[in-house]
This record gives structure tokens, sequence and C-alpha cells, in this order.
């Protein structure tokens, strides 16, 4: 009996934290659409930081950084996004039996840490300064892991039960 408890007990959490494919692609979007955020943010910012000569004023600057950074980033990370899937797949059925949020919350920020620390080192993004793939990796861990949050959150919200406010 104790047994079988401890195996009902088991599927419950596996249940509870295993992620349906439209599930999990809405966490790749979700994550995509963080890094696209934060990609925005980091290049206004040093948009700011590289006014003056050669870019101009502060607005032109920022324009270009924008005009350049967006596309090309949103292409490069969309791809990275892409063949970095099947990464996340299978950290998540590697952690369906953990019930611990925190746990999965680390475990798909230092994903997206590794996969940030290999694009900077493909040279995809050229040879950055120390500093800036330093961003690039705590926006990718961020992104990863706010992806995986928001489809946890999304998921159990949908299963509450019509009129729940808890």
């Amino acid at each position: 009996m104790n047994a079988a408890r401890t195996r009902q007990g088991s599927l419950a959490v596996e249940n509870r934290m295993r992620f349906t494919r439209r599930e999990f692609w809405r966490g790749a979007w979700s994550a995509w659409l963080l890094f696209m955020i934060a990609l925005t943010g980091t290049l206004v910012v040093t948009g700011v930081l590289q006014s003056g000569p050669p870019w101009g004023n502060v607005f032109s600057s920022i324009v270009v950084f924008l005009l350049y950074g967006i596309p090309i980033g949103g292409a490069v990370s969309l791809l990275v996004m892409l063949a970095g899937s099947p990464l996340a797949w299978g950290l998540g059925r590697l952690l369906v039996a953990t019930d611990h949020v925190v746990a999965h919350l680390l475990a798909f920020a230092g994903l997206g840490a590794a996969i940030g620390a290999a694009v900077a080192a493909t040279g995809i993004i050229g040879q950055p300064p120390a500093p800036f793939v330093a961003v690039v990796i705590v926006a990718c861990a961020i992104s990863v892991a706010g992806g995986w949050y928001r489809t946890f959150w999304r998921s159990r919200q949908e299963s509450k039960p019509w009129g729940s406010n808890s």
C-alpha cells in the first residue's frame, strides 16, 4: 500500500511537471521574446554609451544600433532558439520527476547560460569585450528560465477550475 501511494505521488508529480508540446513551444517563444526585449534594452544602452563620433548624437546612435541589431539579433536568436529547443525538451524530460520549481529555474537558467556562452564562443557576434559576453550569457540565462517560468505559471492558471480565486 505504501509503495502504491508512493507510486501515485510520483505519477502526480510527473504529470504536474510535464509540459505538452504546445506548452513547450509557448515557453520557447516566451524565452525568445524575453531575449528580444533584453536585446533591445542592451542596444539602446549601447547606443547611448557609444554616441558621439563617428556615430553622431545619441538619437542617431540608438537608431543605428537598433536598425542593425534587431534584425540580426532576432534572426540569430531565432536560429539559436530552434537549435537549442531539443536540449530544453531533453532537460525538461530529465526534470519531470523533480517537484521543486527552483531546481527547474536553476537548471533552465544554466542551460540558457551555456547556450549564451556557446553563441559568444562561436564568433557569430564578433569578438566582443568580456562585459558584453557576460551580458549575453546573463540575458540568455534569464530568458530561458523566464520562458520556462511563464509556461509553468500559465499551465497552472489553465488547470485551475473556472471561478477559482486561488
